[in-house]
């Protein structure tokens, strides 16, 4: 048969034609089943969609056009056992369609045998009747063979194995964040995390550091900087995941005129829940974002004198809620 192989986006890295071709022909045993003027014509293709390499496989006939056979496979990331599947599916399709007997001809029909009656050697003359001739027998007709039906095709789906289901890797992530309720005003900075993720959840330590845009409080001018780290539980369904994660930082503020110190340092404590998006980029990168909602069990102040936090005096305090919302790349190490 004629084949035509097809790259999609997303799977430009997978192996060419002339390796599917030199796959299949040692899955047949040295055989090269290819020829491009053969009347049936193989397609296989491959594609990346929702994150999964899919190869899909179409079998016709070029005089009408009409599909003959279909098949297809799926993995996450191993782009060279997707295509030694499909060179293996299509071996045994051929290898299949080369067993299926043919049904034997209908034996020929047995002569039929009467008995037919003699003329008489001689002429009746008028006058005398020619005697009765014997009634021939009837000829047995013998009972029609039995049609041999052909063995059962074997699909091609079951005889080939499955594609290998995605395993364990290392993950590593940079991110660029905007908080809002860690520091007084909005805070941006970036974000680290490294991690290890199986297909269906994953486990991640990041840390962050975000300075507040707000240049003075109250009047009075000073920077404030938040220190994170984050422990977190994802998990993944197709492009979307969501994640639980433990939190504890810590707020610097150095005011520039002395408030009876010259920085205050607050720890806080808080339970976060994250929804995301992770989009494949190529096989090891993938572009994300997420938006980040925590419950602050300890909150930070900003005081008037050193461990002066008491609300009523309070220059500023965190919020109950904070969140934060960060965009950024993951790449499998």
């Amino acid at each position: 048969m004629r084949l035509e192989f097809i790259r999609g986006p997303g799977a430009e890295h997978c192996p060419d034609e002339q390796f599917l071709r030199a796959e299949t022909a040692r899955q047949m045993g040295g055989v090269d089943p290819y020829e491009a003027e053969a009347p049936l014509t193989i397609t296989a293709a491959i594609e990346r969609r929702r994150g999964k390499l899919v190869a899909s496989m179409f079998l016709r006939d070029r005089s009408t056009g009409r599909g003959l056979w279909a098949d297809g496979f799926s993995s996450r990331e191993d782009c060279e056992t997707l295509v030694t599947t499909i060179a293996l599916s299509i071996a045994v399709l051929l290898d299949d369609a080369a067993r299926l007997a043919a049904a034997p001809p209908a034996p020929p029909a047995p002569t039929r045998s009467a008995d037919r009656a003699m003329p008489p050697d001689e002429p009746c003359p008028p006058d005398r009747p020619c005697p009765p001739q014997p009634t021939p027998a009837p000829a047995s007709v013998p009972p029609p063979p039995q049609r041999r039906l052909p063995p059962a095709r074997t699909s091609p789906r079951s005889s080939a194995p499955p594609a290998p289901a995605e395993r364990f890797r290392w993950v590593a992530g940079l991110d660029a964040v905007i908080g809002l309720g860690l520091t007084p005003g909005i805070s941006i900075g970036p974000a680290l995390s490294i991690g290890g993720r199986w297909p269906a959840w994953s486990v991640a330590l990041e840390a962050r550091g975000l300075s507040s845009l707000s240049a003075e409080l109250e009047e009075v001018p000073m920077g404030a900087s938040f220190f994170m780290t984050n422990a977190a539980v994802c998990l993944h369904r197709h492009i979307l995941f969501a994640c639980g994660a433990v939190q504890l930082g810590m707020l610097r503020v150095a005011p520039e005129i002395p408030l009876g110190a010259a920085s205050f340092l607050n720890f806080g404590v808080g339970l976060s829940g994250r929804l995301g998006i992770d989009w494949p980029l190529s096989k090891r990168l993938s572009a994300r974002g997420y938006l980040d909602v925590a419950r602050t069990l300890t909150g930070a102040a900003i005081g008037r004198r050193p461990n002066d936090r008491m609300s009523d005096r309070a220059l500023w305090s965190s919020p109950d809620v904070v969140g934060t919302f960060g965009l950024g790349v993951m790449a499998s190490l």
